[in-house]
């Protein structure tokens, strides 16, 4: 489970993962070339570090072909935390 945790809050470690979250904080849901453009960085950059923190739970897509809409889980971030203080033993005490 330690493991677990660590990779959900790398997720929040890299600028550029974390320009992406407000983006998608500030729309209901973006497609990779709107947040790249938003973010002065290439489709593959985005893409990349949005494969990263969909694999962890903290965002979400929606598929509409030919384009996918990002958008934030709030229940998959809440539950990344749910897990950490599962993994610190908090959860009875918080």
């Amino acid at each position: 489970m330690a493991e677990k945790s660590a990779y959900f809050f790398k997720c929040f470690s890299h600028e550029t993962r974390n320009q992406l979250l407000r983006l998608l904080a500030e729309n209901d849901e973006m497609t990779v070339d709107a947040l790249a453009e938003a973010s002065n960085i290439t489709a593959s950059t985005a893409s990349r570090h949005l494969n990263m923190l969909k694999m962890q739970g903290v965002v979400g897509v929606r598929i509409d072909p030919p384009a996918h809409y990002y958008h934030l889980d709030g229940e998959g971030i809440i539950e990344g935390f749910r897990e950490f203080l599962r993994f610190l033993d908090l959860n009875d005490k918080t």
